[in-house]
């Protein structure tokens, strides 16, 4: 697939569905790793001396938010998927975790040295980096939203079932959410235009982040394909 990636339509349904808003809300996660992967991107031949530092940081902080994110599907979620859907059912998710994940651990290594002065920036070294994993990646992303297809769901499920996922779900974003790194990379990259209820945290704990603790890494949030309100910058492959 060739750069930029398009983002994910968002499925069919409504939000305050629990059986429809499963699908929509991963569309909506997803995204933000599409958009941020086209940032990026879209910067990285551009980038100054003085830039390599926190472009790094943002490199970075985007494959912490994709590890978490992966975490918390294969110890918490899928479990409780499997248990109600299958044993198998989410088995193709976690085994294309495995195709992109070489890949992502080396460029996390190459960025981490980086930022560390270890390693000299190299656009080059970046981008081909980035391009191991990145089309097996974001077929997963895209891929993965079937799986939670809400017909699919409400053959084998109940409320209380969704429920009892998002609530697990929940409890482990608040705690191990970073008002320092985690909250400020999703809110630069989610779209607020397509769903302004999306990230599902308190408002008091999002201004917190768009007003507080975000311009601790301000520098790197800059390389963000959004501001940290959610408005979409231009130039970035971003649509």
């Amino acid at each position: 697939m060739p750069f930029p990636y398009p983002t994910i339509p968002r499925p069919p349904g409504d939000w305050e569905d629990p059986f429809d808003y499963q699908a929509i809300e991963m569309s909506l996660a997803h995204n933000m790793f599409i958009r941020a992967i086209n940032a990026i991107h879209a910067q990285a031949q551009g980038i100054k001396d003085k830039q390599v530092k926190p472009f790094a940081f943002f490199c970075m902080a985007f494959c912490e938010s994709l590890n978490h994110h992966h975490d918390i599907e294969e110890t918490y979620t899928f479990p409780m998927y499997n248990a109600k859907l299958g044993a198998n059912a989410m088995d193709r998710n976690i085994e294309q975790h495995e195709a992109f994940m070489g890949g992502l651990t080396d460029f996390n290594e190459y960025v981490t040295k980086v930022h560390a002065g270890a390693t000299a920036y190299n656009a080059a070294t970046l981008t081909e980096k980035l391009n191991s994993f990145a089309d097996d990646l974001v077929l997963h992303l895209r891929e993965e939203i079937s799986t939670l297809e809400s017909s699919r769901l409400r053959a084998a499920m109940t409320e209380k079932d969704l429920k009892d996922i998002e609530a697990t779900t929940m409890k482990v974003l608040k705690k191990e959410t970073s008002l320092f790194t985690g909250l400020p990379m999703d809110l630069i990259c989610h779209d607020k235009s397509t769903e302004p209820r999306f990230p599902p945290a308190p408002k008091a704990v999002i201004w917190a982040a768009q007003y507080g603790s975000s311009w601790v890494h301000n520098d790197a949030w800059a390389f963000g394909p959004c501001d940290i309100n959610g408005k979409l910058k231009p130039g970035l492959g971003n649509t």
